[in-house]
């Protein structure tokens, strides 16, 4: 194996090395050695057709380093990550119940400052909620589902967080309008994240929450005496008459569409 060594320092020479360069000359000569026993159980025993073998299956090392260097990084800046959650985390719950209670001794309202506590909690399960959709969204599209069950929940926990905040607080009347308010930012949400990430189908996803989204619409404005009930109940129709041109349009574009192809494939024929 001398000779595939000395191929393989001649080909990355010149390379400073942080450590990841003899990771990487250790795990290719790993790979040459596990390859060369296969060779030899094939019954090749020629060392110098061996060696020239193992060295062209490895043309080009300096891109497998760049490859492998930058897998390496990533893989250290996930670690260096989770340890800073699972230290941070206990940390950070600490320093919330200190704020807490600094709070609560210092302003003697025990009946408001819990919402310290809760909207601490909320905003660390926001965060963790937003490294989990990210990654899932790098994954398969079998793990979208999965996604979108946390963006829902978190639309939903601010939407808690703010209606418990003004109630505790203020006691505004139709406070009950944010709780609906924020199935209507649940709808949108759900909405912009099947756009962006090109879900199947979501087209029936848009029909469904656009009647659904006005209909909640509907409800809020006649709740807070913005709109009279009646006629107000023209919202819910205007929905249907989006849910229906937005269906319209779909249906449209897609025989463009088809009719283009068939042009296309009747033009390749000829």
């Amino acid at each position: 194996m001398e000779k595939c060594i000395d191929y393989i320092e001649d080909s990355l020479a010149g390379i400073p090395d942080d450590g990841t360069l003899y990771r990487y000359k250790r795990k290719v000569l790993e790979e040459m050695d596990a390859r060369a026993d296969e060779i030899t159980h094939a019954g090749l025993k020629d060392d110098q057709v061996m060696t020239d073998l193992l060295c062209s299956e490895y043309p080009d090392l300096k891109s497998g380093f760049q490859k492998f260097a930058e897998e390496d990084r990533l893989k250290r800046r996930a670690r260096t990550r989770r340890k800073a959650i699972l230290i941070g985390t206990p940390l950070y719950v600490l320093l919330l119940v200190a704020l807490y209670l600094a709070v609560s001794f210092l302003t003697g309202h025990w009946a408001q400052t819990w919402l310290i506590i809760v909207g601490g909690i909320f905003l660390l399960v926001l965060f963790l909620s937003g490294i989990g959709v990210k990654k899932l969204c790098t994954m398969r599209r079998l793990f979208h589902p999965i996604a979108r069950v946390l963006i829902a929940i978190d639309v939903m926990l601010v939407a808690v967080y703010v209606f418990l905040f003004c109630l505790m607080l203020f006691d505004p009347p139709h406070i009950w309008v944010v709780l609906i308010g924020g199935v209507i930012a649940l709808l949108i949400a759900d909405a912009v994240f099947a756009a962006v990430t090109r879900q199947k189908l979501a087209i029936i996803n848009y029909l469904i929450y656009i009647p659904a989204g006005s209909a909640l619409l509907y409800v809020i404005l006649g709740g807070i005496h913005a709109v009279p009930w009646s006629p107000g109940w023209m919202i819910v129709l205007l929905g249907v008459l989006a849910d229906i041109l937005v269906a319209a349009g779909v249906m449209i574009n897609n025989s463009r569409y088809i009719y283009k192809q068939e042009v296309e494939d009747v033009w390749n024929e000829g």
